[in-house]
């Protein structure tokens, strides 16, 4: 008894049917040829697949960010309109080369919220060369636009100003980018009002000591642990790793859900022993 099995009855692939099929698309379970196989983020699609924007979700984001002005462009865009006010008071006040300095930044600012790539570089060099030129007449006050040069140091290394000016990035950075603003940001800000939350009851007895706001606190800090507490459950439940794009940050949601109980605790402790000293004294 042959165990031969006919070429016709193997596999074909989805899109090719002369071609026998050497895998299975992780999405949709169709028959693939080597030929028809992409491979995304590390895993494998049919063709049609491939190109979903669920699938390879990163080059999604990207697209979505590419060429648009992001914070750090209108930061700089209102500190160009800054400079232009400076240098028209120093012209007024007959100050020409001040004047001339701030038109100069000025005219890379307007470069840089255009998205011309040299002004990457002329945000660098700005700073750098007033330090330079004013140390000699201000002494150790131009140490000062050390400020700025940093500001421009991480402005020119950030992923998203570089998304701006349509410079690619590692898929590393791009993925922490996306990890950072899309992946499940309720867990984040249900975790950072959950801190708040388990801190302000520490801060109350001095507020409430110089202004008369306990009632006002109370409400503030109940409001904050349970609405932690709901975006943290909320977040929690939204979590899965296996779907595309992937759901995470379940350690952050679980953090938000427990500090949020904890603090709520420590708000019922605190309000017993207060509510307890109360009503002994009008015993007394």
């Amino acid at each position: 008894m042959s165990a031969e099995v006919s070429s016709g009855a193997l596999p074909r692939c989805a899109l090719h049917p002369d071609a026998l099929a050497g895998a299975t698309c992780q999405r949709c379970g169709g028959f693939v040829c080597t030929a028809c196989t992409t491979w995304v983020m590390g895993r494998m699609y049919c063709s049609p697949c491939a190109v979903r924007p669920e699938v390879n979700y990163l080059e999604t984001f990207r697209l979505g960010l590419w060429g648009r002005r992001d914070g750090s462009a209108w930061l700089v865009g209102g500190v160009t309109v800054v400079l232009v006010g400076l240098a028209l008071m120093a012209l007024m006040a007959g100050d020409v080369d001040t004047s001339l300095a701030c038109l100069g930044s000025a005219g890379v600012g307007v470069a840089f919220f255009l998205g011309m790539r040299w002004a990457r570089m002329g945000l660098l060099a700005m700073p750098l060369l007033a330090m330079l030129l004013t140390a000699q007449s201000l002494g150790a006050p131009a140490l000062l636009f050390f400020i700025p040069l940093m500001v421009a140091v991480n402005v020119f290394r950030d992923t998203r100003s570089r998304l701006f000016f349509r410079l690619d990035v590692p898929e590393r950075e791009l993925h922490q980018l996306w990890d950072l603003r899309v992946n499940n940001p309720l867990a984040r800000h249900a975790l950072s009002l959950s801190v708040g939350s388990l801190f302000l009851p520490v801060l109350a007895p001095l507020l409430s000591f110089f202004f008369d706001v306990g009632s006002a606190l109370t409400f503030v800090f109940v409001g904050m642990a349970m609405l932690a507490l709901i975006l943290g459950v909320v977040a929690l439940r939204r979590v899965n790793p296996e779907a595309r794009p992937p759901i995470g940050r379940r350690w952050e949601a679980l953090g938000a859900v427990c500090l949020a109980l904890v603090a709520l605790a420590l708000w019922g402790v605190l309000h017993r022993t207060r509510m307890v000293e109360l009503f002994g004294g009008v015993v007394d």
